[in-house]
């Protein structure tokens, strides 16, 4: 009998390498994405954002359209789209005659005018609450971002910005309503601090587009500590909103800690506590309340969330301002849930390269940030939408970090067979299982 050619016997294999098929593709699990952002019309939104005024090779709508695709890949730098070129069915979902050369994208973000950049700030709002159409209720979550500069970038200025503190950066503002956890709104900046006036500003635009699209909604604020202050407050009331902001751990607030009545959160639990102060002790309206929260510190190494208060040091403290009439507990929990907002930063730098600038130009900048918050919503309405319509089978919750490299980036097989296109994908039953899930009607198991 003849040696088998499995035989693990012998020297490993060396076969030689050839580049050369063009019916191999790289990104063929791109494909149920596309497809969707063509039925949500993202490709004609973003032709509006700058219609073509002369014949051009690549209209700027088709551009960031590829520029919405390549984030979702996980290409986050101008200098890395290249590997985007060549890939058949990119330029065939794309309707591209050729990928587009680095200058080209450079020249789309920057080249969007001050009307464009308005439709373009029209497009995330519109995807965030797609899927809220006739909610009752949304609450609006406010945070700030740190997008780092590493060189001479225009309106890059020296502050405070977490692990790259000392260093220039912009300072960019996002509010995302917590029911999606999609991004509504958004304001690309320089690295100047936020100040009252501009922080009221950006909350009442905010929330006159979300009730533009979601007339009749109730809609309650929440908000960290770098937004708080007395207009804000004025303004919050005035407006009717019910709010839960963190404020500052000042001076008045930790005088009165010491007088403070502190109950145990839950019963069984001695590390954590909250007490309530009245606003009015700390020469603010009647109708707020301040909510203070303090945990244990068992390691000094590790403590847990909050402040240091002088000649306290077994706990750390929080305090919450709210006009909310709930217990102190409730409201304290309902602020908390603030940290889904996170989850737009967290994927959004790590997966969609948001904290990556992408030219010294700020307006190629501004463009690049919105255009990948769209990316975001995009993605998100899209595992939403998997997951809806996967009634008789389980729900796969893959994160976008986790989709990159599982689907995203299948390599495939684009043929021709019988006058329709097909896409050959590796057999195997986890990406079969996966590619299922996410284009159940394209799938084929013939």
């Amino acid at each position: 009998m003849g040696r088998s050619s499995t035989t693990r016997r012998g020297p490993l294999p060396r076969p030689t390498v050839r580049a050369d098929d063009s019916t191999l593709i790289r990104f063929a699990g791109v494909l149920p994405f596309v497809h969707f952002c063509q039925d949500l019309g993202l490709p004609s939104l973003l032709g509006q954002v700058a219609p073509c005024g002369r014949k051009r090779v690549h209209g700027v709508g088709h551009v960031l359209f590829a520029f919405v695709v390549a984030s979702v890949l996980g290409v986050q730098r101008l200098a890395h789209l290249d590997w985007c070129s060549g890939d058949a069915l990119l330029l065939k979902l794309l309707r591209l005659s050729s990928w587009p050369v680095r200058k080209v994208f450079s020249s789309a973000l920057a080249g969007v005018t001050d009307a464009g950049l308005a439709v373009l700030l029209d497009i995330p709002t519109g995807l965030g609450v797609r899927n809220l159409a006739g909610a009752p209720a949304a609450v609006l979550d406010f945070d700030s971002t740190a997008v780092v500069s590493f060189g001479e970038q225009e309106g890059a200025e020296f502050g405070y910005s977490g692990k790259g503190r000392n260093r220039r950066r912009h300072h960019p503002l996002v509010a995302s309503v917590a029911e999606g956890r999609t991004v509504v709104h958004a304001r690309y900046r320089d690295g100047s601090a936020v100040d009252a006036a501009e922080a009221t500003g950006f909350f009442a635009e905010t929330i006159a587009r979300v009730r533009a699209r979601l007339p009749g909604a109730a809609i309650s604020v929440r908000a960290d500590s770098g937004f708080w202050s007395a207009r804000m407050c004025a303004w919050l009331l005035d407006q009717g909103l019910p709010f839960a902001c963190s404020m500052p751990l000042h001076a008045g607030v930790k005088l009165l800690l010491w007088m403070a009545e502190f109950t145990r959160v839950d019963g069984d639990d001695e590390d954590t506590e909250v007490a309530t102060i009245p606003g009015a002790q700390l020469g603010m309206d009647a109708r707020v309340k301040v909510v203070v929260v303090r945990r244990r510190v068992h390691d000094p190494g590790a403590p847990p969330p909050g402040k240091v208060v002088p000649a306290d040091l077994e706990w750390r403290y929080q305090a919450v301002v709210t006009n909310l009439s709930w217990d102190a507990v409730d409201a304290w929990r309902f602020y908390n849930d603030r940290g889904d907002c996170e989850r737009v930063f967290k994927v959004g730098k790590g997966a969609l390269g948001l904290a990556n600038l992408v030219s010294q130009d700020f307006r190629a900048n501004t463009v690049a940030f919105l255009v990948r918050l769209v990316a975001y919503n995009a993605d998100a309405l899209f595992q939403r939408h998997a997951e809806d319509a996967a009634a008789a089978q389980p729900v796969r919750r893959v994160g976008l970090a986790a989709r990159q490299p599982r689907l995203y980036h299948l390599a495939g097989r684009l043929l021709r067979e019988h006058g329709r296109w097909v896409l050959r994908l590796p057999a195997s039953r986890l990406v079969a299982d996966l590619w299922r899930f996410y284009d159940p009607g394209g799938f084929s198991t013939a």
